[in-house]
């Protein structure tokens, strides 16, 4: 599939759940949520069968997400199906890490190719005010456990003036002995964010450098561009990244739509426009009239995103970010 602007989608970003163990600042409204009924979210076979009519159409890499995804149940399952679909290269998760070490080889058994962390501090008391939750030191024995099991973690860090601008050398520093990406992604302002001061990916940069040396830019291969810039550091075994959103916008090579949890193929993470699917996976519509109602989608998907001039009421714990 290809959108009217040319751009091929390739990757899926599937956000299982609205529910996350955690009550991170600037993701999770501080008076709380309402969750959805398990009646309004899709079932397992209703997203591989999303998936499976994707990958038809050139779908080839997908990730999960949440929520938190590891909060629900039989993901392990869902894991293994994708993975059997044809034309499915990668199906990779993104978690903030604190049960990841208790699920960690279920993972790899199903077939997970890789992870990304969330971890924004590295200061326990900084950690518990951030998300609410006493959890970092789980966050970091599941971070040594994908490590050590072959998962490629990597982890990302949302800079956020006066919350975290104290930790960001500390959480680059966890490249330097481990083979893992430390990559830092420019806060949006989408809903509970826009309370919260972003500290651009090149302001990170200047600091990183005074204390970790010159940053040199990685070539990346021909045919994986995507949104991270990575740097590689003397004397670190990883590197590490910088996704600027909003310092540096990278749409022009947008390859993903996004399905929710309630069944919405969301074409623009900042847009609120999309194909609802839910209704036709469960009133006996055809899987050729689904993607055609998708390849209409498609053609509608906008040439950037509007984050600066609209950021929108995006929550971001409910399409995975």
């Amino acid at each position: 599939m290809k959108d009217s602007y040319n751009r091929a989608i390739e990757y899926l970003r599937i956000s299982l759940t609205d529910k996350c163990n955690l009550r991170c600042k600037y993701c999770m409204p501080e008076y709380g949520v309402k969750h959805l009924c398990h009646k309004d979210i899709l079932t397992l076979e209703e997203i591989g069968r999303v998936v499976k009519i994707l990958a038809r159409e050139g779908v080839r890499r997908v990730r999960l997400t949440g929520g938190e995804p590891l909060v629900r149940k039989n993901i392990c399952k869902l894991i293994s199906d994708i993975k059997r679909i044809d034309g499915i290269e990668r199906v990779s998760l993104t978690t903030n890490g604190t049960m990841l070490g208790q699920y960690a080889g279920e993972l790899i058994d199903a077939g997970l190719d890789d992870v990304n962390i969330s971890l924004d501090t590295l200061d326990r008391d900084g950690y518990r005010e951030l998300t609410g939750q006493d959890m970092l030191d789980y966050v970091l024995n599941g971070i040594d456990v994908a490590y050590t099991m072959g998962l490629n973690p990597k982890i990302n860090c949302v800079p956020i003036k006066g919350i975290n601008d104290d930790q960001l050398v500390r959480i680059a520093q966890l490249a330097q002995d481990k083979n893992v990406d430390v990559r830092f992604i420019e806060l949006m302002p989408t809903s509970c964010g826009k309370k919260y001061v972003s500290i651009s990916n090149e302001e990170v940069k200047i600091e990183l450098e005074k204390h970790l040396g010159t940053m040199k830019k990685v070539n990346e291969q021909e045919g994986l561009k995507g949104p991270s810039v990575y740097y590689s550091v003397e004397g670190y075994q990883g590197r590490i990244g910088m996704i600027s959103p909003i310092s540096n916008v990278f749409c022009e090579y947008c390859n993903r739509v996004r399905l929710t949890s309630t069944g919405m193929i969301k074409l623009c993470l900042h847009h609120d426009i999309g194909v609802e699917l839910r209704t036709m996976l469960r009133n006996g519509s055809s899987d050729e009239t689904i993607l055609q109602t998708i390849r209409e989608g498609i053609a509608k998907k906008p040439k950037e995103h509007n984050m600066m001039k609209d950021a929108g009421h995006t929550n971001m714990f409910q399409i995975g970010g």
